[in-house]
């Protein structure tokens, strides 16, 4: 009795793809270049060159099908994304909002403050008028809303 290697094809139809089984032959024969785009070729999508308006109606209800099934199999990720990615821009608008209600919040009205004398009334008591008007007319540059606010 002698063995080979070769399966009965007329039982079982082979699950390895003719293209695959050329290209893992090719690599066997040592022929590297031939080898690698054979599985190249053999690893291509293949639905890059699929039409469905040219397809018969078994064609494209066999293409709907497999369509529904990878698409139910990829609902649970997708679904997963779509739900952290609703909760990054429930986030951000939450933070927007934020943000503007504070841009836009009117500033404190001006009162003297009653934690002591300001660098410009220490330096008029010192003497340095000069100094004093600058700095005051820096402030007031700085922060028109409590111009005029200390008298």
């Amino acid at each position: 009795m002698t063995m080979t290697l070769e399966r009965p094809t007329a039982v079982r139809p082979d699950v390895i793809q003719p293209a695959t089984r050329a290209a893992v032959d090719e690599l066997y024969a040592g022929d590297t270049v031939a080898a690698f785009r054979a599985i190249d070729q053999a690893a291509a999508d293949p639905t890059e060159n699929v039409r469905e308006w040219e397809l018969s109606d078994e064609q494209r209800q066999v293409w709907e099908a497999g369509y529904m099934v990878g698409f139910q199999m990829a609902a649970p990720a997708l679904m997963a994304e779509v739900l952290e990615l609703r909760s990054r821009l429930e986030q951000a608008e939450h933070d927007a909002d934020r943000f503007y209600a504070e841009m836009s919040r009117r500033p404190a009205p001006a009162e003297p403050s009653a934690s002591g004398p300001t660098f410009a009334e220490i330096s008029r008591t010192r003497g340095d008028h000069d100094r004093a008007d600058r700095h005051q007319a820096a402030v007031d540059r700085m922060f028109p809303q409590y111009a005029g606010a200390r008298a």
